[in-house]
């Protein structure tokens, strides 16, 4: 309270001393000339002032820019359920119901000078596509507990807090001029620290309101509930979402209608079957909780319904609908509009994307002609056949080239790690399932493999061949590993040098050749070594030449330095130009060097190109 309390006040003090500016001056300064000098810069001060004060009453409006307002009398289903769960919940009503992307609900206060503050409700189409009406109602209680009586007045003062600084934060990063400099600083000091201190009350408020949606809908519910969130956001991020793109190979995004598929419940929204899922959630059920998110971990919810997160899964888990979907039930006829629109906005924003994935899939195509016609001129090795066995899953028409690349490579390096994985995956397939099971018994022989990685590829296997038994003991042997090994790898943090090759090294540091002059080093990595079963994804990353005086002038002004504004705007030029898609980091001045960023990934340094010759050695 003491901080929020603090917050506020400053707010008040800044905003009313800014409007008085013009008083101030005049009892403070004797001379005319200087009250003259000053007359139209203290006008200024008083609009940044009532600019300040308007901030504090005003909450920001909900960010559904990108959703589509339902109108009640179209889905008169949907308002019946919520206002049954409004009742049941002792909650205000929602002002608003707007349905957007996400998978995901939210809500989102909107202040009332002199009277009741209004509440927007944001439902995802996802969401309502690939739930039931009883596992959406779960959520929707969830939502209403955070604007409930039971969950108290502080809990959304500290709510609108966040939101009003959050807000400020963005208004003051777009406005740099002098005059603001003092609120920016403090901002710079107090929202950080008030985010922290206010996160764990936030997490506690979380728990406040899965309790009451599962008070209002019960446990079972509720453990479905989080147990099909928990699936299907991952087969969205895995393989929803990367088929959609990959259509870019033959199709024209006019064609695309993701949302509108998701309403059939594709197999790419689920997991494969029960085995499969079964193993996704051992995996969040190890996941600690986000430093920076209000929601608690994914065990410590799934501890609220009753269940055991360390004892075994129920035998039948949710991981596709047993039900129509909440999108049929309270929607119906108004979903298909309602994904028209999704799609259409959709498409508008992804283009580049799109774009940048049918480069991309070019780029993959032309690799597979040269390996092709490399193999009709020179023998190959066990890497050549990997690249070969990878590549021909999507450009190989005949569809017998893989396994022969697979069966070729594995003759030439039998204990190659990736192309065992490649034959398991053929003999899984197969439905060879006790072969698949032997062979990767013989990966997780080799030291070079993941230990953590075999034992959960092992649980699965084991779940589907019907032995419970020991595909838990593969579970606990996998969450041991986890904890104590820590297997979970950060995404950017267990990265690898570049590996390429002279000639490639060349092509790519003639293509980034303008941004030497304003980089003091530049480093490009990969996520994965060299001959592994997933392609690599690049990532630069940038050091900009700074002083310290422009380091001076950018905290006071906001100003970007001169370099780095340089290196952003000429990567933005040269990205086309690129052949490879490459996610790129700035590494700010007073930001730590990854310990990734090492000479063996090093492609230019102090303004020029690091020698191909010497960075190949460095890798061989």
């Amino acid at each position: 309270m003491i901080w929020l309390a603090f917050g506020d006040v400053f707010l008040l003090v800044c905003g009313s001393a800014l409007v008085l500016s013009p008083v101030l001056l005049a009892l403070l300064l004797p001379s005319r000339l200087m009250l003259v000098l000053l007359a139209l810069p203290s006008l200024a001060w008083v609009f940044y002032g009532l600019m300040v004060l308007r901030a504090y009453p005003t909450v920001p409006p909900p960010p559904v820019s990108n959703g589509v307002l339902l109108e009640p009398s179209k889905a008169p289903a949907l308002a019946e359920e919520l206002e049954r769960l409004r009742l049941a919940c002792d909650a205000p009503a929602f002002t608003a119901v707007y349905i957007n992307a996400d998978l995901n609900a939210s809500i989102y206060q909107m202040g009332c000078r002199g009277g009741q503050p209004k509440y927007v409700l944001v439902l995802g189409l996802p969401l309502l596509a690939l739930l039931t009406g009883k596992q959406a109602a779960a959520v929707i209680a969830h939502e209403y507990a955070h604007i409930s009586r039971l969950h108290g007045h502080f809990a959304r003062w500290a709510y609108v807090a966040r939101q009003r600084w959050a807000a400020l934060g963005e208004l003051h990063e777009r406005n740099h001029r002098l005059i603001t400099a003092p609120l920016r600083l403090f901002l710079s000091w107090y929202a950080p620290r008030m985010m922290l201190k206010t996160l764990e009350f936030s997490r506690r408020c979380e728990i406040v309101a899965d309790a009451q949606a599962i008070a209002v809908c019960g446990s079972d519910i509720a453990f479905q509930t989080e147990v099909a969130l928990s699936l299907r956001q991952k087969a969205m991020s895995i393989q929803f979402w990367p088929r959609i793109f990959a259509q870019a190979a033959s199709d024209d995004i006019a064609r695309a209608q993701p949302f509108a598929q998701l309403l059939t419940e594709p197999a790419s929204s689920h997991p494969r079957d029960g085995p499969q899922a079964a193993v996704w959630l051992h995996e969040s059920l190890c996941q600690e909780p986000d430093i920076h998110s209000t929601h608690p971990a994914f065990f410590e919810r799934m501890a609220a319904t009753g269940f055991d997160p360390t004892g075994p899964l129920p035998d039948h888990l949710p991981w596709r609908l047993a039900e129509t979907s909440a999108a049929a039930d309270w929607l119906g006829e108004q979903a298909q509009v309602i994904a028209a629109q999704l799609d259409a906005d959709w498409r508008e924003n992804a283009v580049q994307d799109w774009w940048d994935e049918k480069g991309r899939h070019a780029h993959q195509q032309h690799e597979f002609s040269k390996l092709l016609l490399r193999r009709k001129q020179q023998v190959f090795d066990g890497q050549d056949w990997l690249q070969l066995a990878k590549l021909a899953e999507k450009f190989d028409q005949t569809g017998t080239l893989r396994g022969e690349a697979i069966a070729e490579g594995l003759q030439y390096s039998p204990d190659e790690v990736a192309l065992l994985q490649l034959k398991a995956g053929e003999l899984e397939q197969a439905g060879d399932i006790h072969q698949a099971i032997s062979l990767w018994h013989r990966i997780g022989q080799n030291p070079s493999s993941s230990e953590y990685r075999v034992h959960r590829h092992l649980c699965e296997l084991f779940l589907r061949a019907g032995d419970k038994v020991v595909a838990e003991r593969h579970r606990q042997i996998a969450d041991q590993l986890w904890t104590s090994q820590g297997a979970k790898q950060p995404r950017f943090d267990d990265l690898h040098p570049h590996g390429m090759d002279a000639s490639e090294l060349t092509l790519l540091q003639g293509t980034l050749q303008p941004l030497f002059p304003h980089a003091r080093a530049i480093w490009l990595c990969r996520d994965t070594p060299p001959g592994t079963e997933n392609p690599p994804r690049w990532l630069l990353y940038i050091q900009a030449y700074d002083g310290w005086f422009m380091r001076l002038v950018g905290k006071l002004t906001g100003e970007e330095d001169l370099n780095a504004s340089a290196c952003k705007r000429l990567l933005d030029r040269l990205q086309a130009r690129l052949h490879l898609y490459l996610e790129v980091r700035f590494i700010g001045p007073n930001d730590p060097t990854p310990v990734h960023c090492t000479h063996g990934s090093l492609i230019a340094q102090a303004g020029s190109a690091v020698s191909p010759v010497i960075c190949h050695d460095e890798n061989s």
